[in-house]
């Protein structure tokens, strides 16, 4: 894209403008130069002279999405191992970054954006440190012109609690609670290397202090300990978010961590808590079926209304398994299955731009339609909140993206297909 269109200013009137920071503005202006957002307004707003406006009369305008827990780019074809780049090897991996490993050629990043997802942070699974998190856009080319913010936090699983003592359960209980005490260990000495490992690093040059080698994994958790990037807990059950709360109280009281809850299918349960510490919720998925069989139906539909009527900050995700890669395109499918059930639709919206970019810290640049911000925004038929609303625009920095895709091009070769002549019979 030449320097000259990039400078040049564009102008999107007549649209329902969701800025994501207040109610939405019918029959909006959004204009744009250099990448940036100079203004955004009603009818009122001042069009500068010169600038190509675009009619998007009875559309809508929102910020593009952000999937604030995703695998897309580390998973290709599920069942073909070598595009599956989700895990290292080993259990403390917080320096690994998962911007080096993403597909920047993967099929699933149009389907994606056409969608209106532009934005995602990386989490990489299985181990108890799996790695960094790092906010990408979908439209880069290589890692360096996709990092948003790469590392943006560091990722802890956290282990399962329970244990299961039925005479029949396997692994048997003893081995449970085994595995269970090796992984806490593992955090506490993890944690506690990473405090020795900085002092260490601070006295070096003092006289008779000596160098100390760089250690990449240490490094990596000193941003957690000053509180420069945040914690993102991977929880699900209340025991588990109950222990890596007391966790946070014993053994980091006096650091600055910023903590976040991943998954937190139980968070409700624990809300008030969550609200207290200003602890934000990262929801795994909205649609899935509810974790107990005595639990209400629509149990994970409504989590997300809870935990914002307790004041807890909420993000949504769309799920972390390797199928969710390919869905990640579904992300507003659940922003507004929460929205149906209870969530304030202004709330929904931001659980899918404006906060996730909060937590992770880059939402001077994205998550709203401000002044100043980046100019990445969508254009819908219809509410960007509808299932039935269509993308029909995607800007990044301004600048408009292809959206074409596989599916779209599957959809036209089938849909043109031969067809099969008539006998007449």
């Amino acid at each position: 894209m030449s320097a000259l269109l990039l400078a040049s200013v564009l102008v999107l009137k007549g649209a329902t403008v969701h800025t994501a920071i207040g109610p939405a503005i019918p029959n909006g202006v959004v204009v744009i130069a250099e990448g940036k957002i100079l203004a955004v307004g009603g009818a009122e707003t001042p069009v500068p002279a010169g600038a190509e406006v675009v009619d998007v009369a009875g559309k809508h305008i929102a910020p593009a999405f952000f999937a604030p827990a995703s695998l897309i780019g580390l998973v290709e074809i599920q069942a073909v191992r070598a595009t599956n780049d989700v895990a290292e090897v080993g259990e403390i991996n917080p320096e690994a970054r998962p911007d080096a490993a993403m597909n920047f050629d993967s099929e699933t990043l149009p389907v994606t954006r056409s969608g209106g997802v532009l934005f995602a942070a990386l989490a990489p699974r299985g181990s108890t440190f799996p790695g960094a998190a790092s906010v990408v856009t979908l439209n880069g080319w290589t890692r360096e012109d996709a990092c948003v913010k790469c590392p943006a936090a560091v990722l802890l699983e956290w282990p399962n609690m329970a244990v299961d003592r039925r005479p029949e359960a396997r692994p048997a209980a003893r081995v449970q609670e085994r595995r269970r005490d090796e992984a806490l260990e593992l955090i506490r000495k993890t944690f506690r290397d990473a405090a020795a490992y900085r002092t260490a690093k601070a006295a070096e040059g003092r006289a008779g202090v000596p160098g100390h080698d760089d250690v990449a994994a240490l490094s990596a958790m000193l941003g957690v300990l000053d509180g420069s990037i945040p914690l993102v807990i991977r929880a699900e059950r209340k025991t588990q978010i109950d222990a890596a709360l007391r966790f946070l109280d014993e053994e980091l009281k006096g650091e600055k961590v910023r903590p976040v809850i991943l998954g937190g299918t139980d968070a409700p349960k624990v809300a008030a808590a969550l609200a207290a510490r200003k602890i934000p919720v990262i929801l795994d998925t909205v649609l899935e079926l509810p974790l107990r069989e005595d639990d209400p139906y629509d149990a994970p539909f409504t989590k997300a209304a809870e935990l914002a009527k307790a004041g807890v900050v909420v993000a949504i995700g769309n799920g972390q398994t390797a199928m969710a890669a390919a869905t990640t395109r579904d992300l507003p499918n659940h922003a507004a299955m929460a929205a149906a059930f209870g969530l304030d639709r202004l709330e929904a919206l931001r659980a899918i731009t404006l906060n996730p970019a909060r937590i992770y810290g880059v939402d001077a640049r994205i998550g709203s339609l401000e002044k100043g911000k980046d100019a990445s925004l969508t254009v819908f038929t219809g509410d960007p909140l509808l299932t039935e609303s269509n993308v029909v625009a995607l800007y990044d920095k301004g600048v408009p993206l292809d959206l074409s895709d596989r599916h779209k091009r599957l959809w036209e070769r089938y849909r043109n297909r031969p067809k099969k002549e008539s006998s007449g019979k």
